[in-house]
């Protein structure tokens, strides 16, 4: 199974490393910007399909 930890885009959080932020960059016609969402590091990630290993 793989975790949320193993992903590149998984930032820990500083006082809680079990805990972090999922953090994508979206594109769209006018602007460019990131988008986060809170997940556990060892949530599982097999069915993410922005999972990128580390």
């Amino acid at each position: 199974m793989t975790t949320c930890n193993e992903c590149r885009n998984y930032f820990p959080l500083e006082d809680d490393p079990a805990a972090g932020d999922c953090v994508q960059r979206v594109v769209d016609p006018r602007q460019a910007y990131y988008k986060a969402k809170p997940v556990g590091a060892d949530a599982d990630a097999s069915k993410c399909n922005q999972f990128n290993k580390k």
